[in-house]
């Protein structure tokens, strides 16, 4: 499994637009609806992180202000979605900008968690899986989707990648050994289904979702394609 991972991120990086001298970062977030939250987004130079600069925030189109970077490059700005959905924030400094989106959810919202690399696209190609974006789209129709960064690529390579191949918009998170669901926990949200690798599905184990792999995982229900986790989930495919 490390060998494919490997192999994956060779050919993903070897195909995709190498990033800018300097750039802003703007990361994905799942709320409450009217809960409070920061929203961040980071300054970098070249290389390291860049403080000092500033970073105007905006969810869907719309400015919501300005806020300077700190030493450690962050920059922070408070935002209250009124109702549930799913919202697109953009961040920029100077000339640069980057995109992201906020999924508000009423307590008790049933989430679905899928681990891009662990079930999205093709080893050693960087191409997604046969029916895996009709399928994910249907699903972001039904139930609120969240991606997973449970990988070796990091959040920028995956979601130009997820981007480039046309999948179903919704937020990016970081996995972190499963602190993803305990914090989804704490917020009142019920983890409904999780498709990916073993130690993603391992992590959920305690939240006793519905889980799908296509390997052989204790607790999740081995599957060879995306057409049959759709038929599982009874989803109206088009």
């Amino acid at each position: 499994m490390k060998i494919l991972r490997a192999a994956f991120l060779l050919s993903a990086v070897l195909f995709l637009p190498p990033l800018s001298s300097a750039e802003v970062i703007v990361f994905d977030e799942v709320s409450l609806e009217s809960e409070s939250l920061m929203l961040k987004a980071v300054t970098k130079g070249r290389i390291f992180t860049k403080g000092g600069q500033m970073v105007e925030f905006s969810v869907d189109g719309k400015s919501i202000g300005r806020s300077l970077s700190g030493g450690d490059g962050a920059a922070f700005k408070e935002f209250r979605a009124k109702k549930s959905g799913l919202y697109k924030i953009s961040a920029v400094s100077g000339k640069d900008k980057d995109t992201g989106f906020l999924l508000a959810l009423k307590k008790g919202a049933e989430i679905v968690y899928i681990d891009i690399e662990g079930s999205i696209f093709v080893p050693m190609s960087g191409k997604p899986m046969k029916d895996s974006q009709k399928v994910i789209k249907a699903i972001a129709k039904k139930f609120p989707v969240v991606y997973l960064q449970a990988g070796i690529l990091d959040s920028r390579t995956l979601k130009r990648l997820l981007m480039e191949n046309e999948f179903a918009e919704a937020p990016l998170l970081s996995w972190r050994d499963g602190m993803v669901f305990e914090e989804a926990d704490k917020k009142g949200l019920k983890i409904k289904f999780v498709i990916g690798g073993k130690a993603v599905i391992e992590s959920a184990k305690e939240f006793r979702p519905k889980a799908f792999s296509f390997n052989e995982v204790e607790g999740a229900e081995e599957v060879k394609d995306w057409e049959e986790i759709g038929k599982k989930l009874r989803l109206v495919i088009k």
